[in-house]
């Protein structure tokens, strides 16, 4: 019993709402380059655990094709400070017709909180058929 009062007093409680913004670098494995690139989104946390959230994100990547994506995210918070998401979606080239495809992107972070603010590290991998890329940056959101 003592054990589970002190679970609750001091269990941290993560805002229902997420609004992250990532920048950093990308590396493109298919067409070897390297560009910067920016992710946005938008997670609620759905479960009671506070392990678990859903929301939608837009990434574009600032190299000569200006590779975008639209997905649905999918967030496991496993431990407080650490997440992993997962996001499929559709992909697509600004500079191309036609060029939309299925996509996946994965991402983690680790977080350190300021009040409803979170800072840190994060790495992702994503691909569709024609691409394949790796970026590594950091990652602020705010909660509410």
């Amino acid at each position: 019993v003592a054990k589970a009062q002190h679970d609750d007093v001091y269990k941290h409680k993560h805002p229902d709402l997420e609004f992250g913004v990532s920048g950093g670098v990308v590396y493109n494995f298919t067409e070897k380059e390297t560009a910067p690139g920016i992710h946005v989104h938008l997670i609620k946390t759905v479960s009671k655990s506070d392990k678990i959230g859903l929301g939608f994100g837009y990434e574009a990547i600032f190299d000569e094709h200006r590779h975008n994506s639209a997905s649905i995210i999918l967030r496991y918070r496993p431990i407080d400070h650490l997440s992993f998401n997962i996001a499929p979606g559709i992909s697509w080239l600004s500079t191309e017709q036609n060029s939309k495809k299925p996509s996946l992107h994965t991402e983690a972070m680790y977080e350190w909180e300021f009040g409803n603010f979170h800072l840190g590290p994060l790495v992702g991998i994503a691909f569709n058929s024609e691409d394949f890329h790796g970026s590594l940056g950091l990652h602020l959101a705010i909660g509410f």
